[in-house]
């Protein structure tokens, strides 16, 4: 049986790019204008100097991007080869929020600006980042004109940090491990190329630059995984990720880089699937103008045009490489890979296309620039002639156009792979918990795998697929495979991937950076059927979040007796942005149950977090849809540790303190005036209800203060015990319930209950 689709299969192109990226200011097809102005007369003798030393930055009086000024900013030269305190053009860093910790531009705080050194015709930087993000994560790139102190000082490539914000846009997390794989000193044994070198951190320490908090201890994890258990190195790295990066440097023959002499040039970030993901970075010298593969002499433009597909393959100084390359499976995904990024890019001319449209984008920046590199007629021919000064740097053209035919002529490419078609899903109305049917038409294979994940920040799970008539796959041995998934989410995404004994064949041919989607049939809630529930703003001792942290937390209740969806609502703790947080596809509330969220200021694939964190002292909660409809609110005032306010009764009543938290649960509202006598385990309060004088009693001798707080979760009154004896005068409070904490002399709540308050 083979399902339609037309109206639920969409084809991915690439992932959808977060709202920062859609901004001009990495728009390929303009020139940003950059204006620096220094008060130092000396400016470059110091930016040479900080380079020199710890590499910290000068300030600048002002930069002006795009005609927005900014004050007090942070400059310096950044690079290893392509600095020199000789060369008048350097590349630099700018740190706009250098002082000011809210200035940005367009989203952005920072930028690299980079002086195409050994890059004649001022692209491969762009263009290679331009070809890298329809396969892999990668940071967006165009150019920049830069003047100093009023003067044109040149054209310079425009490449988006690799930073928290990077992390957080592609990876839905911030917080954790941070690798930039750069050597301090390059070059010697300074190698960061993820060998295990022992549990001392110290070993790294010269190859490696941390750029989180913390990390070296991940990292040694990674290595040793790597070295001493590769069979179960999914778990500690995105396979698939590595692979493409690694097939982006043999096409493309990006050999300042992992690939090459220094293993260089990329970071590692480890997501919240606790796997690191290989991110390139510095991609001015691909396309061959660096040529040592760190295993004899730099290549010649020959030896960069036939560079074997398999190099490093058996190379212990490049365990990324050798280790992958050892797995039969892996190594087909890698070589399905290159086949990929040379069909769509080299063999069909595309890149040639991309690279004339950039060269006129900046051909009068560069025939006006004071410090060009080169000469202008050097730009002009740098697609089809070789500049020989130096090392050598070849014509993109005349490098790639030999090389992609090369490529296709080995005998990893001629193999033939598996022919994957008609990949379709069903049935045509799927509703939450249907199981989905996936069937695709495949010939020349050995097995079939089906990818499937219910929300993009986590992983794709993989399941055989069968050609034996049982799995809606027709008749048994027609070459149409089915595989199945169980819709838990609002969206599903997917994959197929197939091999023989050769070669490996995905679709789509991009995945997993792209893949299929299927929406599933689930409401979306509308008002009234979700509301906000509880919510507790200082957690010490409560709830921990699946990192063991004490995280905040906001409570969600579905008032209808139909599972709805969240995805396509928003909650924010900002009335003037409604859209903070959007629902991911797989937030989804059971009928009459409850959803946490944790509110942590991060995300992770394993919970729903948010981006936010609630305020101690007070703010607001809502929860809205794209219109900016308000569906629920509350604005609260001061709170106390593990004290949450809660809707009485459940999703429809005022929020009030809760007698005790109650996480994704039934509220625990406030009692009777009939009820309990004793406040908590070894406390006693006299008389309750009380009027005027309330008396309260207690064994325990590590009780010294106990504190009295009113249903808005304000403080009205503390005490402190003398003689396991303390009192409270209620005579000038309001009549109703109370809660009363007991504290230890660190302030750790021991016990809690409620005091009665009827004049």
């Amino acid at each position: 049986m083979k399902f339609a689709s037309a109206f639920y299969l969409l084809f991915i192109l690439f992932w959808f790019e977060p709202t920062s990226a859609q901004s001009t200011f990495y728009d390929i097809n303009t020139i940003q204008e950059i204006h620096i102005t220094f008060n130092q007369t000396n400016w470059d003798y110091q930016m040479d100097t900080a380079k020199a030393g710890s590499e910290g930055y000068i300030l600048a009086a002002q930069v002006v991007v795009n005609g927005v000024a900014y004050d007090s900013v942070g400059v310096k030269y950044k690079g290893n080869s392509s600095y020199s305190a000789n060369r008048a053009k350097n590349p630099l860093h700018i740190n706009l929020d250098y002082i000011h910790n809210n200035a940005r531009y367009q989203g952005y705080t920072d930028f690299k600006l980079g002086n195409g050194y050994t890059d004649p015709s001022m692209i491969r930087e762009v263009l290679s980042y331009k070809i890298a993000r329809n396969y892999m994560h990668a940071p967006l790139c165009n150019f920049a004109r830069v003047y100093i102190n009023g003067n044109y000082h040149g054209i310079y490539s425009n490449s988006e940090s690799i930073n928290k914000d990077f992390c957080s846009n592609h990876f839905y997390s911030s917080d954790n491990a941070l690798v930039k794989c750069n050597p301090v000193q390059v070059g010697g044994t300074n190698l960061p190329n993820i060998s295990f070198l022992g549990n001392d951190s110290t070993l790294y320490y010269n190859k490696y630059e941390m750029k989180s908090d913390y990390g070296w201890k991940d990292l040694i994890n990674l290595a040793d995984s790597l070295a001493n258990h590769a069979a179960n190195i999914q778990t500690s790295l995105d396979v698939d990720r590595a692979l493409w990066m690694l097939a982006f440097n043999n096409v493309l023959v990006n050999l300042d880089s992992y690939t090459g002499s220094f293993t260089q040039n990329y970071y590692l970030y480890k997501d919240d699937n606790a796997r690191f993901n290989c991110i390139l970075w510095d991609l001015n010298m691909s396309f061959g103008s660096f040529s040592m593969t760190g295993t004899g002499q730099p290549l010649s433009l020959t030896g960069l045009q036939q560079m074997s597909p398999m190099l490093h393959s058996t190379n212990a100084a490049r365990p990324l490489i050798k280790q992958l390359l050892a797995n039969s499976q892996y190594s087909k995904m890698y070589i399905a890979h290159m086949r990929t990024l040379n069909n769509q890019n080299f063999l069909n001319g595309t890149y040639q296309t991309i690279a004339v449209a950039l060269m006129a984008t900046i051909s009068n920046s560069v025939q006006t620039d004071p410090n060009y590199l080169y000469t202008y007629t050097q730009f002009q021919n740098s697609l089809t002639a070789n500049l020989t000064a130096g090392m050598g740097v070849p014509g993109i053209v005349n490098l790639m156009g030999p090389r992609s035919a090369y490529l296709s002529n080995t005998s990893q490419f001629t193999q033939v792979p598996p022919a994957i078609s008609n990949v379709s899903a069903g049935p045509l109305t799927v509703t939450l918990n249907d199981t989905v049917w996936v069937t695709a038409n495949i010939t020349n294979l050995i097995k079939a795998e089906l990818g499937n994940r219910d929300n993009r920040s986590k992983i794709f799970i993989k399941t055989p697929m069968f050609d034996d008539g049982l799995h809606h796959d027709s008749n048994a041995g027609d070459n149409i495979y089915g595989g199945y998934f169980i819709a838990t989410s609002a969206k599903h995404e997917y994959y197929v991937f197939a091999e023989n004994s050769v070669a490996g064949m995905f679709s789509p041919e991009r995945a997993e950076y792209e893949f299929y989607e299927i929406n599933i049939n689930i409401i979306t809630a509308s008002i009234g059927q979700v509301m906000l529930n509880e919510f507790l703003a200082v957690n010490q001792n409560d709830q921990m979040d699946e990192a063991g942290a004490h995280e905040d937390w906001i409570e969600l209740y579905n008032t209808t007796a139909a599972p709805v969806s969240l995805f396509g609502l928003y909650l924010t703790d900002d009335a003037t942005n409604k859209t903070k947080f959007a629902f991911p596809e797989s937030a989804i509330i059971q009928p009459n149950s409850f959803l946490t969220i944790w509110a942590d200021g991060d995300t992770s694939a394993l919970s729903v977090h948010c981006n936010f964190k609630l305020a101690s002292g007070g703010e607001e909660i809502l929860i809205s849809d794209a219109a900016g409809s308000v569906f629920d609110s509350i604005s609260f005032g001061p709170q106390l540790p593990d004290v949450s306010m809660g809707r009485c009764v459940n999703g429809t009543g005022p929020f009030v303190t809760t007698l005790a938290t109650t996480f994704n649960a039934a509220n625990n509202c406030p009692a009777t005036l009939a009820e309990v006598q004793q406040i908590a385990l070894n406390i006693f309060v006299f008389p309750n209800p009380a009027s005027n004088v309330v008396t309260l009693a207690t064994n325990d001798n590590k009780t010294v203060q106990a504190d009295l707080i009113n249903l808005n979760g304000q403080l009205v009154a503390t005490t402190n015990f003398d003689n396991d004896k303390a009192l409270f005068e209620v005579k000038n409070l309001a009549n109703g319930i109370y809660l009363c904490h007991s504290k230890d002399a660190n302030g750790t709540i021991l016990h809690s209950g409620k005091i009665i308050v009827a004049h």
